[in-house]
């Protein structure tokens, strides 16, 4: 198999594929209005940042390593396979799924807390008073954000009015 960086090269098909896929969403979000292109263009260009650092941290160089160990020090680096079992990567996926439904359905003021709550009060093992004190203060962060500084309309949620 090709090595690129001594990292097999099928490693960076999918941030690649994402890159790819990223860079036409944002090629597109420049033809909108400039009013309307705003969050698409934020999004594009995190998510183009992000794959540059996940592609670099995918090397098997000194940066590469250190970018592991610096973003996310529990990666599995070994061969034996993956570190946790199909069903609790099933369920995170789930998790995740049942966010975006709830983004979809109730909006962005409400799936937000709702599942920063229940991610840290079931997942997290965290108390109930402090998921809710970070469910709370993390809501107010995005709304102070989103709708005071760069007066944009949060999602209300299909069942809302956002149809």
């Amino acid at each position: 198999m090709k090595r690129l960086f001594g990292a097999p090269v099928t490693g960076y098909l999918p941030a690649l594929v994402l890159a790819l896929l990223t860079a036409g969403y944002l090629a597109t979000a420049y033809g909108y209005s400039p009013d309307s292109r705003i969050m698409p263009v934020l999004v594009a260009w995190s998510m183009l940042v992000l794959l540059a650092l996940d592609l670099a941290s995918r090397t098997c160089t000194r940066l590469g390593q250190a970018l592991t160990h610096w973003l996310n020090p529990a990666a599995a680096r070994d061969e034996d396979g993956p570190r946790y079992p199909a069903s609790q990567q099933v369920a995170a996926v789930l998790w995740l799924a049942g966010f975006a439904t709830a983004l979809l359905l109730i909006g962005v003021l409400y799936a937000v807390p709702l599942y920063i709550f229940a991610s840290l009060l079931l997942r997290g093992r965290r108390s109930p008073l402090f998921s809710l004190v970070a469910a709370g203060g993390v809501t107010l962060i995005v709304w102070l954000l989103f709708a005071l500084v760069l007066r944009l309309q949060l999602y209300p949620g299909l069942l809302f009015g956002g149809g």
